[in-house]
């Protein structure tokens, strides 16, 4: 009983019971929060109407009144599904033939094509269940045997391979961390060896030093993917050389993100506490291990400022999808944005820098001043 009694004590003095009760119940809520959609509604499907006819314009609005469709574009001309699948505008394209309304009103069997981009599968998932069902719904109309055959066609990874989702989003969160252990101190390094405020005298070479790391992380990235072709059969279809752009601009967005976190540290071991900050973002809501489309709509805004996410859309649509780099124009673009609104808050970190700097110096001028009055 004494031990009981010795150990309770013991907790009180402690942040045991605070800790147990209330980290929990915060994870909890946080997970709970990301999870809590099961089902993507309003899945993007882009229609190729070939026969421009009215009941295919009634079809292209029963679908898109499913809430399980939204129909974003409709293509009165042929385009190639690849095409619209690439920058994940579209999760599906749908092909309507030409002679569908004559087709239907004669009951005679005509084919529609469905095009799912499986390397976002829940989104495929909900497109091919909100289209079976409309094309269900307009069979069931007809007295004779269903006349809209639907055939569907799996791309990109029809098996749902685990390389190109679990793996690749392991490996990268992994790099994420290792690269974030040695960029989030490289401020807080040089304020412990008492260089910071020579360095803030030319404020590029602080960010340029961020450049070797990015360009070795860009470096390992590429030894990444040949490996996983080679030994786990990743379909890899990208221009080695163009897709070292997106590369690059990942990893230089991602070093200025971890040193805008640990700019404030007052040492390294601090600095590299905060690698939690960058890790925990970009594990679950970079689009790896949750699809966007099933995060709530104010994570979906945070997912925009994750680099990692970035990556993975520029992984899906040039490495496994083969898309051209110019498909890519916005997304190269929200790149810059990133790079350009981190490197304003590093800039801003270092106008109020200077001023901390100056006292600190002044402040030592005083304290020689008096050692040697005195």
């Amino acid at each position: 009983m004494k031990a009981l009694i010795d150990e309770w004590r013991f907790i009180n003095q402690g942040k045991f019971i605070i800790l147990i009760l209330l980290v929990p119940l915060v994870v909890a809520a946080i997970f709970g929060y990301i999870f809590k959609n099961s089902t993507v509604n309003e899945a993007p499907l882009a229609v190729i109407d070939l026969d421009h006819s009215y009941y295919s314009r009634q079809l292209v609005n029963k679908l898109d009144a499913s809430q399980y469709v939204n129909v974003v574009s409709v293509y009165d001309n042929y385009i190639e599904a690849d095409l619209l699948l690439y920058n994940e505008k579209h999760s599906g394209v749908l092909y309507l033939p030409a002679g569908l309304e004559a087709a239907y009103l004669q009951g005679k069997t005509i084919n529609m094509g469905l095009y799912l981009d499986m390397t976002l599968s829940a989104s495929a998932g909900s497109l091919r269940t909100g289209v079976s069902e409309v094309i269900a719904t307009e069979n069931a109309v007809k007295s004779t045997s269903g006349p809209l055959a639907l055939e569907q066609r799996t791309l990109y990874n029809p098996t749902n391979s685990n390389v190109m989702i679990s793996v690749m989003l392991f490996i990268n969160v992994i790099m994420v961390a290792l690269f974030a252990l040695y960029t989030l101190p490289i401020v807080a390094r040089l304020r412990q060896e008492g260089r910071l405020q020579e360095e803030l005298q030319q404020p590029l070479g602080i960010v340029c030093r961020l450049i070797p790391y990015a360009v070795i992380t860009c470096a390992s990235t590429y030894l990444v993917m040949g490996v996983l072709k080679q030994v786990g059969g990743l379909r890899f279809e990208a221009n080695w050389l163009l897709i070292s752009i997106p590369f690059l601009l990942y990893t230089i967005s991602t070093g200025l993100l971890a040193m805008l976190i640990g700019w404030t540290a007052p040492n390294t071991t601090h600095a590299s506490g905060r690698i939690v900050v960058l890790m925990l973002p970009s594990f679950l809501l970079s689009g790896g291990q949750v699809p966007v489309a099933l995060l709530p709509e104010l994570l979906q805004w945070v997912n925009k400022i994750i680099p990692l996410s970035l990556h993975f859309k520029f992984l899906r649509g040039m490495a496994y999808k083969g898309g051209e780099l110019h498909y890519f124009i916005p997304e190269l673009g929200h790149y810059l944005i990133l790079i350009g609104v981190f490197l304003i808050g590093i800039f801003i970190l270092m106008l109020r820098e200077k001023p901390t700097q100056k006292q600190t110096v002044a402040e030592g001028t005083l304290s020689l001043e008096e050692s040697s009055s005195a």
